[in-house]
């Protein structure tokens, strides 16, 4: 639970600098950024063990899976922060319990309990209640303004990504439990960075149309200082949930997650 709670807290900090970086970086820099810092310290933490930073034989496949999925969650749960109010994002981000579950019993043989099923309910409420349908609610006064403006379209972008994020963060997390002990929680985060690079690369060349990860212009020395936060609090938000989900299961880790993040 301690690591659980430790994890939460990092990755809370992890979004309020991105969120601070807001219209500075965008997530393909943001990402970028947090993983060269991720590499830099899993190295040195991997050489000092004397960890093997392949892990296990056959087990390579699923720490692609985990670092190159891992990357892309990460990448739209960056852009909804930045487009969208900071608590509607993090409580979508938090909507990956319910996905977690569903593959952790398609692909570890894990049993869909009755805590699953009520935490798979009430986060689909939740995600209501944010995404705020017209459909269901209605149109609320000036919302005619807000749609030809474009902020109803922006926004209802912002959701669905941030979905597919908390999709994609619920596959990661499940190749972690089918990781198992084959390799330390600090080889699967070195594996995580590593892959982010050449992903928001090619994801920034092809979505924005520049090859320029790093950044459009320079950074004054305070945003440096936020980036490099942004990495220290995202490398130890991996560290721990790692240690974590190698110790419990996929939906039981991510239903406590969500559990702390709610009382913050």
């Amino acid at each position: 639970i301690l690591l659980i709670m430790l994890g939460s807290f990092s990755f809370s900090c992890m979004f309020l600098f991105a969120k601070l970086m807001q219209g500075t970086a965008d997530s393909f820099t943001l990402v970028f950024y947090r993983s060269l810092v991720q590499i830099t310290i899993c190295c040195i933490s991997v050489i000092r063990a004397g960890e093997n930073p392949w892990g296990e034989s056959g087990v390579q496949v699923w720490l692609m899976v985990r670092g190159g999925i891992g990357a892309g969650a990460v990448i739209a749960f960056f852009y909804a922060i930045q487009h969208l109010p900071l608590p509607d994002a993090v409580t979508l981000q938090f909507t990956t319990p319910p996905f977690a579950a569903a593959f952790a019993v398609c692909l570890a043989g894990e049993k869909w309990m009755p805590m699953d099923m009520a935490g798979a309910v009430v986060c689909l409420m939740g995600v209501m209640l944010i995404a705020h349908p017209s459909w269901l609610f209605g149109q609320p006064e000036g919302a005619e303004d807000a749609v030809s403006s474009g902020d109803g379209a922006n926004n209802a972008i912002a959701i669905a990504v941030a979905l597919l994020g908390a999709a994609l963060a619920g596959m990661a997390y499940m190749s972690v439990r089918l990781i198992g002990n084959r390799a330390s929680a600090n080889v699967m985060v070195l594996w995580y960075g590593c892959l982010s690079l050449p992903l928001v690369l090619f994801g920034k060349r092809f979505l924005v149309g520049t090859w320029t990860v790093w950044g459009e212009g320079s950074f004054t020395l305070w945003e440096y200082f936020l980036l490099l936060l942004t990495g220290f609090a995202g490398y130890a938000g991996q560290l721990f949930t790692n240690l974590g989900l190698q110790r419990e299961t996929a939906a039981t880790v991510r239903f406590v997650v969500y559990l702390t993040l709610d009382q913050e």
